[in-house]
């Protein structure tokens, strides 16, 4: 009876476990020396410093630029005021701070920007490593999230929205860490970056909203557990939920009202946005608002991920009311396309045949078109390529 007891197999449930965990190589950083992954980080930053370099040289100022209107209100801010009132016209707090420290204006803001566009590349190109994905497609990925005038428009001018998809760029693959592979320290790290994305710009609130809505509907490594949905979420969102609660509180405190004049500016013209809304889509503006959502969806079904498909569609949603509320500020632009490149980046699989590397190589080469077209219907992109343009032709002549 012992021999037999000496000879049982061992029991499986703690090896399936261990093979729903990455294999270790997944994580490391790319490239793994560091000095190696600084230089990379400039090495990509360094089209974004020639652009913002031409686009401040425009002696027509680009009255688009989101990072110009937040260096002249920094400079509104009464910072060394005994009262109180400055709470309520610091948000987004990070965005606010980094203007008020940055020398130059819109020009070092810009420079900022290049900076942070090197550095989210470099995390980019480090996932998609990471999940061994083709060295074609990651190429061809990594030009369809950057190689447009939306990235550098929003990377350049509008540090703020561009932090705030950084930091939920960055959030997003650690959600599916968090969930997907039971990584409990991602999760703690997706909670914090999103909290982080919320208090660099308005629209952050609307990336962890998604973030709350989506994470129910990936695959969960611990689905058996009573209640693992709901904790999911709830670590994911709670940084994020209590540092507002901080602001609220201190705006009630000091000021009496929980938002400040942040809750009548978001609510004042929701009615007038929601009609532009409805009549976008019938138009080619809204087709091409539509056009990366579209692309997300066949990317789903390539990779055979149909959840992928309900939330890319959440985004989408969530985007659209965010420009009805008012999340969305005047000089954004590229944030649907953007978003969902990022989205795809992150849930992409790791092990894909031949045939589905190449029909997600055609779709996103399509992105790219799609990228190109959108950047030339919005006025406020095509604004700032003219400028840049302007300045070129200047000094050709």
């Amino acid at each position: 009876m012992s021999t037999v007891e000496l000879h049982t197999p061992a029991p499986l449930r703690p090896r399936t476990r261990e093979l729903r965990r990455p294999p270790r190589t997944r994580l490391d950083p790319y490239p793994r020396d560091p000095t190696a992954r600084w230089l990379l980080r400039l090495g990509f930053s360094v089209p974004f410093l020639i652009a913002a370099f031409i686009s401040s040289a425009n002696p027509t100022p680009l009255g688009a630029s989101r990072n110009a209107q937040l260096a002249e209100h920094v400079l509104t801010i009464p910072w060394n005021s005994v009262d109180a009132t400055w709470l309520s016209t610091i948000y987004p707090p990070i965005s606010s701070l980094l203007a008020a420290v940055t020398p130059g204006g819109r020009l070092g803001l810009g420079i900022l920007g290049a900076l942070l566009a090197g550095v989210l590349l470099q995390r980019v190109l480090t996932i998609l490593v990471q999940r061994r994905v083709p060295k074609s497609t990651t190429v061809i990925l990594m030009l369809a999230l950057a190689g447009n005038p939306l990235f550098f428009f929003m990377a350049i001018e509008n540090l703020p929205a561009f932090l705030g998809l950084a930091f939920f760029g960055n959030a997003l693959t650690h959600v599916v860490r968090f969930v997907v592979w039971g990584n409990t320290q991602s999760g703690f790290r997706a909670g914090l970056l999103m909290m982080l994305a919320a208090l660099s710009d308005l629209s952050g609130l609307l990336y962890v909203a998604t973030a709350a809505l989506a994470s129910p509907f990936l695959q969960h490594s611990r689905a058996h557990q009573p209640g693992a949905r709901r904790a999911n979420v709830l670590v994911i969102v709670y940084p994020t939920v209590g540092a507002l609660a901080s602001i609220i509180l201190l705006n009630l405190i000091f000021l009496g009202r929980p938002a400040g004049p942040l809750g009548r500016e978001l609510i004042q013209g929701s009615g007038e946005r929601l009609s532009t809304l409805v009549g976008i889509f019938g138009t080619p503006t809204g087709w091409l608002l539509l056009a990366p959502v579209v692309s997300a969806w066949m990317i789903a079904l390539i990779v055979h991920r149909p959840g992928a498909i309900i939330v890319s569609s959440l985004v989408f949603l969530a985007l659209l009311g965010a420009y009805v509320v008012g999340l969305l500020p005047p000089g954004s632009a590229g944030n649907t396309y953007i978003m969902m490149i990022l989205l795809a980046i992150a849930l992409i699989p790791t092990a894909r045949t031949p045939i589905t590397n190449i029909l997600v190589d055609i779709v996103a080469v399509a992105q790219i078109v799609i990228a190109w077209m959108t950047a030339i219907d919005r006025p406020i992109v095509q604004e700032w390529m003219n400028s840049i343009g302007a300045v070129l032709l200047g000094q050709l002549h």
